[in-house]
């Protein structure tokens, strides 16, 4: 893989699972860290990170891998717009921030990705969209080194913010109220927690070719204790509960998408 510069801006949640994704493969990277955050900043640097930076100064190749808030695209377009050159491609993984917007303030190849924290694992799935055809900067095979990636079209961008953006959050409050629940009925939240955390480890050994509600089948036993569960849940309208927050999230996303656009 040729070298080549990467500029990660924003040091959150985000941007330290890139980060710590991308570390695997960093001989291949040369990597530039912007973050506003003094206490980060410093924290990155007695870690042993080198070049991390409180503000931009001149990019003139490379990547620039955007992991800053949505609002805070204006700032940061305003402030850095005329130190990027236009052949950087620019990698965006703001929710809701659609490619027409980011075309609006650049001129360069922009790709859009929604990942999860995953990647800082390299075992994520990256859904991806862009503005341009070739493999510029052989970045989508970089990315392949976070887990896997998938070109989507761009209108199916809020449900995949949705579901798999913001996917973890639903299984780890799942997880949360699972906990709870064994805690109220006597066991140790110590113990609690970590059977819970092997359920979440096991999961994926337990998909393959069979549907999800096929899974479920395969599990349940005529009035067995999976099958009681079930049952409650579909009894307290588990179903329209998970659709209304997806929903949610979706609408949540137009509405920053819509916001961006003003």
């Amino acid at each position: 893989m040729k070298q080549f510069n990467l500029h990660i801006v924003g040091l959150g949640n985000l941007g330290r699972s890139f980060l710590n994704g991308f570390e695997i493969i960093k001989s291949d990277i040369n990597l530039n860290l912007y973050e506003n955050n003094k206490e980060v900043r410093d924290s990155l640097s007695k870690n042993g990170w080198e070049n991390v930076y409180s503000n931009i100064d001149n990019i003139d190749d490379g990547i620039v891998l955007l992991c800053i808030k949505p609002n805070d695209l204006i700032d940061f377009v305003s402030n850095n717009k005329t130190k990027i050159n236009s052949n950087v491609l620019i990698c965006s993984s703001l929710a809701g921030v659609s490619i027409q917007t980011l075309e609006s303030h650049f001129e360069n190849k922009i790709i859009r990705l929604m990942p999860n924290l995953a990647i800082s694992k390299n075992s994520g799935f990256i859904p991806f969209t862009r503005n341009y055809k070739e493999d510029y900067l052989n970045f989508v095979e970089t990315l392949n080194t976070l887990g896997s990636t998938q070109e989507y079209d761009e209108g199916l961008f809020h449900i995949i913010t949705a579901i798999y953006g913001s996917g973890p959050a639903w299984y780890f409050e799942l997880s949360a109220k699972i906990v709870d629940s064994a805690v109220n009925l006597g066991m140790d939240e110590s113990d609690a927690k970590k059977i819970v955390n092997e359920l979440v480890s096991s999961l994926s050994q337990l998909t393959g070719e069979n549907s999800f509600n096929e899974i479920v089948e395969n599990i349940k036993s005529p009035k067995g204790t999976t099958e009681a569960g079930i049952d409650s849940l579909d009894n307290n309208s588990f179903g329209k509960i998970i659709h209304e927050a997806i929903e949610s999230a979706v609408k949540r996303s137009i509405e920053i998408s819509q916001e961006m656009e003003k």
